[in-house]
């Protein structure tokens, strides 16, 4: 499983929280742990996006008034049809999610993020529990596929 974490700079004890705990089910991406030195910024995070399974979305007050670049990673996970999970501080008001209004979102208390940690790695779990199963169907719908090509007459 591929997952990018979009944030602001401002936010990224909480995002390395977020990580660490993620860390089980594939590979995490952000700017601070991965960023490539010499490299186009923006390339290289549109290819972490297109390439990710889910994209979280840490909204805070920093966010909501700092971050512009945030938006422009949202814009591109839309753009790819990328699972976008919004983690929303409790004081950000629902009016500033913008374009992400009506997506479902997890609530995050920035004084005690354990419980929304908790639930965002439960989420990617299943998604990862669902992702396993997909591939295996095609794996055996493959294998299945070859040995009656193999069997048939030819």
């Amino acid at each position: 499983m591929r997952i990018f974490i979009s944030y602001s700079t401002q936010d990224i004890n909480i995002v390395q929280l977020f990580a660490k705990s993620l860390l089980s089910f594939g590979e995490v991406r952000f700017w601070e742990k991965n960023k490539i030195l010499g490299a186009e910024a923006w390339e290289t995070i549109f290819s972490w996006i297109d390439e990710a399974d889910v994209v979280l979305v840490l909204i805070t007050g920093n966010t909501v008034y700092r971050a512009m670049s945030v938006g422009q990673e949202v814009g591109r996970a839309k753009s790819q049809n990328r699972l976008i999970i919004p983690i929303v501080e409790k004081t950000v008001p629902i009016s500033e999610l913008g374009f992400l209004s009506g997506i479902t979102f997890q609530q995050i208390d920035l004084y005690n993020p354990i419980p929304a940690i908790d639930k965002i790695v439960q989420t990617v779990q299943h998604l990862s529990i669902e992702k396993e199963k997909k591939q295996n169907v095609a794996l055996t719908l493959a294998v299945t596929g070859f040995f009656l090509w193999l069997l048939s007459d030819k």
